[in-house]
Order: structure tokens, then C-alpha cells, then sequence
């Protein structure tokens, strides 16, 4: 092994951080596993090396691969971005009949928005969408793509109340 290079043939460590060595701050409970591409939550409380085997995050579609989540949601800047545009695909593709109606999608994006500590012109996809996956009374994503067009006229609808 030369300048800190591996040889040919040589076992080289890919793996990410250990999710084991980080505890929440709550009396040394495990930490939560987020998917490492749109960095939302995917399982609570997960212990060593999660996931043991390759699992798909329910928002993005995308496999996390074995001891790939990540321990926190913080992200570099962009990727949120980048999972947004995810969502949106996927939403624009399943829209048809929407099953809430214009106010309902706009009184929902409100809601998000006041529990995020933001404007409803500035809310996040992936916030929304993590709302959104966590209570099943809020309208999907397709049904705001569906009533909307776009996320960002369905944020504006929100701010102005049309």
C-alpha cells in the first residue's frame, strides 16, 4: 500500500457512518434512520448497521443500501431540492381524480407550513411530503399536483386563500 492508496485486491471500507455511535439526546435512545438521497425519515429507533439489507424509502422510491441511512435529516444544500423534484414526478404521474378538494389542499398546506415555523409561499415539498406521509388526513401530493398544476401555484393559493 502506497500514498495512502489500497492495493489491487485490497479491502477498502465504503461504508457510511454507524448509526449505533449516534444516540439521540434522550437518555442514549438509538437514532432515527433517514434516507440518504431526499434525507426524510424512514424508520424511528433503528438500531446498529440499519438498514441490514437494502430497503426502498417510502418518499423518494430510491434503495438505501445496507448501513446507508443516515442518522439526522441535515442534508447538503441542493439535495433537498433534488428530492423535491422526486416527489413531483411521482405526483404528476399518479394525479387523476383528486380526493381533496382546492380548500382542503390549501388549508393543508397552512397547517404544514404554521407547524414548520413558515410562510405558506415558502413551504417546502419535502417538508410537506413529510407531513403529508406521517398523517393520513392530509391531502397526497398527487391531489395537490391534481388541483393545482404545480407546487408552487398551490403555495401561492395558500398564502393568498384562493
Amino acid at each position: 500500500m502506497g500514498l495512502g492508496c489500497p492495493s489491487l485486491g485490497e479491502k477498502v471500507n465504503t461504508r457510511g457512518p454507524v448509526l449505533a455511535s449516534v444516540k439521540s439526546k434522550k437518555r442514549g435512545a438509538p437514532a432515527d434512520g433517514y434516507c440518504p438521497h431526499c434525507h426524510l425519515l424512514i424508520e424511528k429507533k433503528v438500531g446498529t448497521d440499519w438498514p441490514e439489507e437494502p430497503v426502498r424509502c417510502p418518499h423518494c422510491r430510491l434503495l438505501v443500501g445496507t448501513g446507508r441511512a443516515r442518522p439526522t435529516s441535515e442534508a447538503d444544500p441542493g439535495a433537498r431540492g433534488s428530492a423535491a423534484g422526486v416527489f413531483a414526478h411521482e405526483a404528476k404521474r399518479a394525479a387523476g381524480e383528486p380526493s381533496s378538494s382546492n380548500s382542503e389542499v390549501r388549508k393543508a398546506i397552512r397547517d404544514v407550513a404554521d407547524e414548520v415555523g413558515s410562510r405558506p409561499e415558502r413551504l417546502l415539498m419535502v417538508d410537506y411530503q413529510q407531513h403529508a406521509s406521517d398523517d393520513d388526513k392530509l391531502p397526497p401530493l398527487s391531489d395537490v399536483f391534481a388541483a393545482y398544476g404545480s407546487w408552487k401555484r398551490a403555495r401561492r393559493a395558500a398564502a393568498n386563500g384562493r
